[in-house]
């Protein structure tokens, strides 16, 4: 296991852009109809990513606040910013360009047009909830909704009402998860609030892990004996227990043994971190935001190109519209992505060395 020392010295955790480049990858076959692809239940790939923004933004917030005193709170959301709508802005108006221009979706375009003012004002989870029909196009979107809300309040509540408060800010999390998970039972509404629940669990992680006390408990979940079987055990979760998503029974406790995943490659130097940090998976992993928001177009291209076999769309389509996903992400985390999150950096370094100027 890596040492307390050594964790909080590690600035890049490569094995987590390898579990997001394998959650990811569960979402593209969501999209695959045909063969065998239904049974990977591929919707569970959306609770690996809550739980990791989670962990990681507490993460980063905590090391900020240990170093400095205190966590920039513009700093933060600055480079939240230029991290996320830079890329969303644009595949929006990729997805209006289609469908309301060149007329792609037609027989969603209704739906598309009375959620696009959601989709402007970042709300895309409540374009799915306002839903009646057909999901609109881009309604893949709503995940993004629900973390740009986790991404405004929670450095409010933790790291300025609760700054440098270990027990009230485990406490406040806990209280927003066990809230969460009774969400539905204010309606079709609470199903929408259950997926903090995940971002909660992923923030407890990162604040345990962060204290030198409770850190050793944790790290024994990177122990080989431990994790191989976690491993295992969420593999045949994965296949064998369909619908773990929104609304169902298992959606806010499935959250659960994925923290714990996550705690343990985090902690361990066995082989499981190693294979996720293989070059394939942390390339895609770093791309992983506009394979995210991209992948549903080469993949109905492809889909409707090629004949209506079992063949054609369970091997051929996929494979040829993972390629194609794969190329179009990574020319937009070049030329769109990549470049903005610079810039937000950059302009938080700014704001940052403004304020530390002595006044005169």
């Amino acid at each position: 296991m890596h040492s307390h020392q050594d964790y909080q010295g590690r600035r890049y955790l490569a094995e987590l852009d390898g579990l997001r480049a394998v959650s990811v990858l569960l979402v593209f076959t969501t999209h695959v109809d045909a063969l065998f692809w239904d049974r990977l239940h591929g919707n569970t790939g959306v609770t690996f990513f809550f739980a990791l923004s989670g962990y990681l933004i507490t993460t980063l917030a905590l090391r900020e606040e240990s170093r400095d005193g205190r966590l920039d709170l513009g700093g933060f959301y600055l480079r939240r910013v230029f991290r996320i709508y830079p890329l969303y802005v644009v595949v929006l108006g990729l997805y209006c360009a289609l469908v309301l221009g060149a007329g792609m979706a037609s027989d969603r375009r209704g739906a598309f047009v009375d959620s696009l003012p959601y989709y402007l004002g970042f709300l895309p989870e409540q374009a799915l909830l306002q839903s009646t029909g057909d999901e609109p196009p881009f309604s893949g979107a709503w995940s993004l909704g629900i973390e740009e809300k986790f991404y405004f309040v929670w450095p409010l509540l933790g790291f300025v009402l609760l700054a440098a408060r270990f027990r009230p800010r485990l406490v406040a999390l806990v209280v927003v998860a066990v809230l969460a998970a009774l969400g539905p039972l204010v309606g079709e509404i609470g199903h929408l609030v259950q997926p903090y629940a995940h971002i909660a669990f992923g923030c407890i992680a990162a604040i345990l892990l962060h204290d030198e006390r409770w850190y050793p408990r944790l790290a024994r979940l990177g122990e080989a004996r431990v994790l191989y079987p976690l491993v295992v055990a969420l593999a045949v979760v994965q296949v064998t227990v369909p619908g773990i998503q929104l609304a169902h029974d298992l959606y806010v406790l499935h959250g659960i043994p994925v923290t714990l995943l996550l705690v343990g490659l985090v902690t361990s130097t066995s082989a499981v971190p190693r294979v996720l940090s293989l070059g394939p998976l942390l390339f895609l992993g770093r791309i992983s935001y506009a394979f995210y928001l991209t992948h549903n177009f080469p993949l109905n291209l492809t889909q409707a190109a090629l004949p209506d076999t079992g063949l054609a769309q369970g091997v051929v389509a996929p494979a040829v519209a993972l390629a194609l996903a794969v190329l179009g992400a990574w020319v937009l985390h070049v030329t769109v992505e990549r470049p903005l999150i610079r810039v937000g950096h950059r302009v938080a370094g700014r704001r940052r060395a403004l304020r530390e100027v002595p006044a005169m």
